[in-house]
């Protein structure tokens, strides 16, 4: 390694702090009983320490990413990182703990340069309001500092192990991989729609009954019966006689609701009833007009890029593994 610093001292916490992780949707549960999740080379990871190491963590991914990101987005996202909370915290630890053997330090204008960026990134260069946000989450400086110098570290061994080059894509895995891709990159297209309308209520059905009805359509759809078919005999609009198709649908001919959902559905598929005022509504989109899928020479540069991306993933569970493999682990299941 070529870095030089001598690093500060430190407690297991701010090592923990490094790891991204993240707390429930309180921040952190309430922990009773002060257990031990896993043991790491001799070192145990108990419940508190997880506990603060995942607030830490959510602490500085909010104020990262204050203002660009939807509620729902949040919350989906600090959902996927606490499923893997205690397996990426006994990775980091091992890579910290590989890059401490191998004699790696990290120089301070390193440090220096990682929080300017993050500064320039997050705040628009403005210093007041990075320090602002810091204090509010309880952090000082100096943590901040820790922190970064620890995902540097994670950052650099993580770079080496993933493989700077990688074998070459060949035609075939190109072509593969386009194939895979291909329907993200096309366009939208109008989809060729049908529709079930079941009334909620009629006047010799009840709100139950219909309940009923409508389940009962959904098991003989489940089962393979013809969409057009059941459309005639139990739809209650203007296209059932038609088995229940609406055409190439514009963006104005549904109301908006019904439009987008009708717009997201794959070809070929069918929606689950929609709720929309008196009706329950089933959606099946036949096929799109005008939907265009790019070349594979258009594609063929991100294609090369995924799978070089793929290529270093995988380089870099196989050194995981191995990390692991060569080290003392121990997870004690709730």
């Amino acid at each position: 390694m070529s870095y030089s610093h001598t690093k500060h001292s430190r407690t297991f916490f701010s090592i923990l702090a490094t790891v991204c992780l993240v707390a429930s949707s309180a921040f952190a549960r309430p922990t009773e009983v002060n257990s031990i999740k896993a043991v790491v080379n001799g070192e145990p990871i108990t419940a508190v320490m997880l506990d603060q190491a995942m607030r830490t963590q959510v602490q500085i991914w909010l104020m990262g990413n204050k203002g660009m990101v939807s509620r729902s987005e949040a919350e989906k996202e600090i959902r996927e990182m606490e499923e893997r909370a205690l397996d990426d915290l006994i990775d980091r630890m091992l890579i910290l703990s590989e890059f401490k053997r191998l004699g790696g330090k990290i120089k301070d204008h390193h440090i220096d340069q990682s929080v300017d960026q993050f500064v320039k990134e997050r705040f628009g260069g403005d210093k007041d309001k990075f320090v602002a946000e810091l204090k509010k989450s309880g952090m000082t400086i100096a943590q901040f500092r820790e922190i970064q110098e620890d995902q540097i570290a994670i950052s650099a061994l993580r770079g080496q192990h993933a493989g700077d080059e990688v074998i070459p894509n060949t035609p075939w895995e190109k072509r593969k991989k386009y194939n895979e891709i291909k329907q993200d990159f096309a366009s939208e297209g109008k989809p060729k729609l049908r529709m079930m309308s079941i009334p909620k209520q009629t006047a010799s059905s009840s709100l139950d009954q219909q309940k009923a009805l409508l389940d009962d359509i959904r098991g003989q759809l489940r089962s393979g019966s013809d969409f057009g078919s059941l459309a005639k005999k139990y739809s209650a609009d203007s296209f059932a006689s038609k088995g229940g198709y609406v055409g190439v649908l514009d963006r104005n001919t549904l109301n908006e609701g019904l439009t987008r959902a009708a717009y997201s559905i794959p070809s070929g598929q069918m929606s689950p009833p929609l709720d929309d005022g008196p009706f329950w509504r089933i959606l099946k989109v036949d096929g799109r007009v005008g939907q265009s899928v790019p070349s594979f020479d258009e594609l063929e540069d991100e294609v090369d890029k995924r799978l070089t991306v793929e290529k270093k993933q995988k380089n870099l569970e196989t050194w995981l593994k191995k990390l692991r493999r060569d080290a003392n682990v121990r997870i004690f299941e709730e």
